[in-house]
């Protein structure tokens, strides 16, 4: 009984770190709406908000970062719909070039 006691509870504790979303699928819950699937910025919704292709961006990590964080025009800002290490993560994501 403890031992599966024992085993449920790690498996909880575990759980999260197992659903946790990379910066890949965030983006694609967060930022595809706008930014278009594949960050490009020619879905309809990226041409008329006049989104640049994030696949070629030469942003530093930082200023990725602030913007994700603050927002900039009309980009909403994600400061505290997501958590640092989401922002932090998906800055470092797209200014890779989504790769």
């Amino acid at each position: 009984m403890k031992k599966i006691l024992v085993a449920s509870l790690l498996l909880l504790l575990a759980a999260p770190v197992a659903l946790a979303a990379g910066p890949a699928d965030t983006f694609q819950a967060k930022c595809a709406a706008c930014h278009g699937k594949d960050g490009k910025g020619q879905s309809d919704m990226a041409k008329k908000l006049g989104v640049k292709d994030l696949t070629v961006t030469k942003l530093p990590v930082a200023e990725v970062e602030k913007v994700i964080t603050n927002g900039r025009g009309k980009m909403t800002p994600w400061k505290g719909k997501l958590s640092d290490a989401e922002i932090s993560a998906l800055a470092k994501w797209v200014a890779g070039g989504l790769k």
